[in-house]
């Protein structure tokens, strides 16, 4: 088979691309800046910004991966959140300009979406059924998304929505940062740390966007392992080895407080507070053997 990923040289798609290969599968790349061909991997030019693109990077594509958008971590400035709301919105936009403009054999698309559609809730545990959205930037930013998503339909071809839960892995993201913090031997968390974090592990990930499209999977899945844990839980995970430290818990109407006058509102909510006791219902049909279901497996 043949894939066209966006995304591909971020975490997540080097992942997919890494796993691809090892499939023996044939990759296009659609990168901002050229990367060096191999022998299963080329890479494209595009611009969502500008919604320019290559359009041979279509040609005997079968299944089309978009992991694109601008990264949610860092200062919510109004032109960090423009970015994050465009780079998903247009980039759908431009692949949709790509399937309608250019003759392709394309049987399914596969996107990436996310769990922060859903509010905030200890007690509310979201699945694919669930109807109930939040309201804070980064649902609003979801919502947005997948309604592009959704436009994909009109092309009369398998399109799966994944909602992907906070990813782990050594290589980046929360885990790395964290692993860097525990060092310090001083921990901190907002209110008594049993903030839900519904996780998936990023090798578990990859399987499962692979999965997707060897059973032309078509519909809503998340991607979440369905053991969510807490902060605290995991925090005492990773820092098991390291003696002497000092925990430190923040008041959460403190630091809600800190937030809300450097008018970062929806950061604390969607980020640094984030709530989510998110499970899938889907999950096992797809990729019923995940490797990592507890902490204990990192």
């Amino acid at each position: 088979m043949k894939f066209l990923i966006t995304g591909g040289t971020g975490l997540i798609g080097k992942s997919i691309v890494q796993l691809l290969i090892e499939k023996n599968h044939h990759i296009n790349v659609l990168s901002r800046k050229r990367g060096e061909d191999t022998k299963q991997v080329r890479y494209y030019q595009w611009s969502p910004k500008n919604q320019t693109i290559d359009f041979t990077c279509i040609d005997d594509v079968d299944v089309i991966i978009n992991l694109a958008g601008e990264n949610i971590f860092g200062l919510w400035t109004k032109s960090k959140k423009k970015k994050i709301l465009e780079s998903r919105v247009k980039s759908l936009q431009l692949l949709k300009k790509l399937i309608k403009n250019r003759p392709n054999n394309v049987k399914q698309i596969i996107s990436a979406s996310a769990i922060g559609i859903f509010p905030n809730s200890q007690e509310i545990i979201f699945d694919e059924n669930s109807t109930q959205k939040g309201n804070t930037f980064l649902a609003n930013v979801v919502k947005e998304w997948e309604r592009e998503i959704e436009s994909l339909k009109a092309f009369k071809i398998n399109v799966t929505t994944v909602r992907i839960g906070m990813v782990f892995c050594e290589l980046g993201g929360i885990i790395k940062v964290l692993r860097l913090i525990s060092k310090s031997r001083f921990l901190s968390f907002i209110g008594n740390g049993d903030q839900k974090i519904s996780w998936i592990h990023l090798d578990d990930l990859s399987e499962l966007f692979y999965k997707i499209s060897q059973k032309n999977y078509n519909g809503l899945i998340h991607a979440v392992n369905n053991n969510p844990t807490t902060m605290l839980d995991l925090i005492t995970n990773l820092t098991y080895k390291y003696k002497l430290k000092v925990k430190l818990f923040i008041p959460s109407l403190i630091l809600k407080s800190f937030f809300r006058l450097l008018c970062l509102d929806d950061f604390y909510e969607d980020i640094a507070n984030s709530n989510k006791n998110v499970v899938s219902k889907r999950i096992n049909k797809v990729h019923p053997d995940l490797k990592y279901t507890s902490l204990k497996d990192l």
